[in-house]
């Protein structure tokens, strides 16, 4: 019996110690797959780059077919497209997205299946690259806004987990930093030039040519003339032609128009030009601006004159076509009306009635 009972208590044992190794390896295994599992998540929800200074390329595209690049040069400079500057404050704000955003919380199981399909069909993609690497370190496409357009609908590519997303303290959505559109990126910059890199401006009126005129450097010089009749030509006053060339330092257009027709613009071009301005570089680069009056229409502030009578042209817009890009701008005139001159304005007082004399004899 003593045997026997020896022999019971062992099996026994065997059997405790296999329960507490098979329960033992169980454990193992659940926190292994919840550590993967874990890991995973993680890595579902991170859409932020928390090293800004690392990101070499942006690029941005929706479903319409819109799409920008932007590049950081190595002078630390961005580029949009590789040509043009991008507004500074919209590369910050977005910056500032990617170094900030944090997942608010899951999408209810309620709202899963319309977010995804959401996400699927008008999601903007976004795709960082990190210290010049040719693949992208982060992808993850942008969508929506929630219902109180305090959180925004986020994805991983590859993933099946949205999530919403937002910036601790930000009081309101995210898309829009996320902008697809070229045009909505650009300066609107029409001139920005050093002054000393100015080989020349011409401004040719065509209602009144006798006013035209063409500031250009030679010989450490800088002689004004009338482009359309190369005997007028006197040496400028030197302080009036500096101070002009430092106005194409900050030149902006308001927007570029985008909803003119191909008759519309026809139907501007065949008209005569308020007057062209032609910038020349010493590099042999040119620019050439029409600038044309604008209808009356519905953005018009002031539609009648002093006296009532109805105005045929905006008094505070015009159209500019711009060589070679074939660009249509809206500029204001405020903005212009400094650029354009009279010859007369950067005459010596001694050259002025030399010049009214010649204009009197040719008229």
């Amino acid at each position: 019996m003593p045997f026997i009972n020896i022999q019971i208590n062992l099996k026994k044992k065997q059997l405790i110690l296999i329960l507490l190794a098979a329960g033992l390896a169980t454990l193992a295994a659940y926190f292994s797959m919840r550590d993967r599992s874990s890991s995973i998540r993680q890595e579902l929800k991170e859409f932020s780059v928390t090293d800004t200074a690392s990101i070499s390329k942006i690029f941005i595209a929706d479903k319409s077919g819109q799409s920008v690049t932007l590049t950081r040069n190595e002078e630390s400079r961005w580029m949009l497209n590789d040509s043009l500057p991008p507004k500074p404050d919209m590369i910050f704000n977005l910056l500032e997205v990617i170094r900030r955003v944090q997942v608010k919380s899951k999408v209810p199981k309620s709202g899963y299946n319309t977010v995804v399909s959401n996400l699927a069909s008008f999601g903007i993609k976004c795709e960082i690259y990190l210290k010049g690497q040719k693949k992208p370190a982060k992808v993850y496409y942008v969508g929506g806004h929630t219902a109180d357009v305090l959180g925004t609908f986020m994805m991983i590519e590859n993933s099946s987990m949205p999530f919403v997303t937002e910036i601790p303290g930000f009081n309101g959505y995210l898309t829009p930093r996320y902008n697809p559109s070229p045009i909505a990126w650009r300066e609107p910059v029409v001139f920005r030039e050093d002054p000393d890199e100015i080989l020349s401006v011409g401004v040719i009126y065509s209602s009144f040519p006798m006013h035209s005129y063409e500031l250009r450097r030679e010989d450490g010089e800088i002689y004004i003339s009338n482009p359309l009749n190369p005997s007028f030509k006197f040496r400028a006053d030197s302080v009036l032609a500096e101070n002009y060339l430092d106005l194409f330092r900050n030149v902006y257009y308001e927007f570029i128009d985008g909803k003119l027709s191909l008759f519309q613009k026809d139907s501007i071009l065949n008209e005569n030009p308020i007057c062209k301005i032609s910038l020349q570089k010493t590099e042999g680069e040119q620019r050439d601006i029409s600038i044309y009056p604008m209808a009356i229409n519905e953005n018009s502030l002031t539609i009648e004159d002093s006296l009532g009578n109805p105005l045929k042209y905006d008094l505070d817009r015009m159209y500019a076509f711009t060589q070679p890009e074939n660009e249509w701008y809206v500029i204001q005139h405020y903005m212009f009306e400094r650029l354009l001159r009279r010859i007369e304005n950067f005459l010596h007082e001694r050259d002025r009635k030399s010049y009214s004399a010649i204009s009197r004899q040719a008229k």
